[in-house]
This record gives structure tokens, sequence and C-alpha cells, in this order.
């Protein structure tokens, strides 16, 4: 397992976790909506800059803006800005000889991305194949199917370059809705062979007073206690999504101080290591 902070296109308290991409040497970078709802963004610089911050990274996952800018929104709009972003990625891959993602959420359920987007997937892979680049699907909390879509839309198109971002604190939010136990739930909605087949990355949080979705204060937060932390870590491992990356993925109130990110790095880390008290 690698452990990945995260932050934002502007690096905001990155400088606060550097012990962390230096020991594991890898980072995701959010971006925000401030060129408008669907628009291109420039993910060229950034990543530029962050290479010259630190050269020493290997990997680098670019999470495109949260609003409305699942794949299938991009698809439809112009399939030609995810082909511009993949080609910069190969561009940039090649440049720093590193592996790069290019992270996408989804809405659709896989009956629908099966009758709607299957050759556009296949497209667009063309331009990644045999790159050491990978395009990443990640689920979301909306209902459709009782199965996780994203790894049925991975499993259908089968592409080495398609993989998969599993949100932990996604999978609480479904199980609240139906106020039903994460365990229960999970087992119906994860298959074990398809997650190892697909995971790459895993979003890690805490999912706080059995909510996730209604209140932005009880999503994607610091673990509440390592007990917490490690019951999530070994319900992931029981479907096979532990020997891949994990990102901490914790909203809070300074972001340029990432106090709670902190702690989430420390606790994850003690627990991996054995080392928790």
């Amino acid at each position: 397992m690698k452990i990945y902070p995260k932050t934002s296109r502007n690096f905001e308290g990155l400088d606060k976790m550097e012990k962390y991409v230096k020991k594991y040497k890898g980072v995701e970078l959010q971006y925000f909506d401030e060129n408008g709802i669907m628009a291109e963004f420039d993910l060229k610089t950034p990543v530029e800059k962050l290479m010259e911050m630190y050269p020493y990274i290997e990997e680098v996952t670019i999470h495109p803006p949260l609003s409305f800018y699942d794949i299938e929104c991009i698809m439809l709009k112009d399939i030609n800005i995810i082909k511009k972003q993949l080609k910069d990625v190969v561009m940039l891959s090649r440049k720093y000889n590193i592996h790069i993602n290019l992270l996408y959420h989804t809405e659709w359920g896989y009956k629908k991305h099966f009758e709607a987007t299957i050759d556009k997937f296949k497209e667009i892979l063309t331009i990644i194949e045999g790159e050491n680049v990978y395009l990443i699907l990640e689920n979301i909390y909306m209902f459709f199917e009782d199965k996780c879509s994203v790894f049925e839309v991975a499993n259908r198109i089968n592409h080495p370059n398609l993989k998969v971002c599993f949100d932990i604190c996604h999978l609480y939010c479904r199980a609240n809705i139906e106020r039903t136990n994460v365990e229960e739930y999970a087992s119906r909605y994860l298959d074990p062979n398809l997650c190892k087949k697909y995971i790459h990355q895993v979003h890690f949080s805490d999912t706080l007073d059995n909510d996730g979705y209604i209140k932005r204060s009880t999503h994607g937060k610091l673990h509440r206690n390592i007990e917490q932390l490690k019951f999530d870590l070994n319900l992931l491992k029981k479907y096979n999504m532990y020997e891949c990356n994990y990102i901490t993925e914790i909203s809070e109130e300074d972001y340029s101080a990432r106090v709670d990110q902190l702690k989430e790095l420390e606790m994850l880390e003690q627990v991996v290591n054995n080392k928790e008290e």
C-alpha cells in the first residue's frame, strides 16, 4: 500500500504533508470550477510546477472539477475535451517519466453506460494505450443499480488503462440512505474479484452521524478514532482493496494547515505498520 496526501491545484497545505509526499512519492491534485461548469482547465501548468517542487514524485492523480464534471457529461458535451486532457497527461507522463491518473466521477449506472458510452470509452482509451497513464472511474452515491457501476463498467470494457477509484465515504452514504448496515450493504454492492482486478486507488475518510450525504459537515471527515479507521481498512481489505494507493480525502476548516488530514495520514500509517497504541 502507498499512502498519498490530497491537495488542490494550488497545493494548499502540501508543504505540511511533505513528509508523506517524499516517503510515498505520490499526490492527488483536486481542481475546481474556476473556469465555469464543464469547462476546459489547465492541467499542465500545476503538474509541471509540482514536479519542479518535488522532482522525486513518481505518481500524480488529477481530479477534475467536482460540479457537473462526470465523465458522461463531458463525453456528451464534447469528447474532444477528454481527448485533449488525455493527450496532455501522456505528454506529462513521458516528460517526467511518471505515472499519471486522470480521475472522473460517474453518476450513471452501468446499464446506461452499456447503451451510450462503451464505444466512446474505447475511442478515448486508444490515446493512452501502452502509456504510463490510467483513466480512473470513481463511484459516487447515486442509486441506479445494486452493483458498484464503476467496477461493472471497467469489467465490460476490460482495458488495461481503465481502472477504479473506490470512495469508502460513498459506500457509507448508500448504506445510510437505505438505513442498512455497511457490511451487509457491501456484500450486495461489491464483487471482490472485480475489486481485485480493477482497483487502483481508494479515497479514504470517515462518514459521521450515519449520514455523509445530507450535511457536508458529515462527509469525508477525519476518522473519529483509530478503531473506526481499522474497521474501515479491514472492510476494504475483505474486498481486495488493500494493495493499492490510499488517498486521504479529508474535508476540513483550514486547507492551508491540513490539521485533520495530517492526523488521518498519521493514524492510517500507524495501523498499516501495526504501530497503533
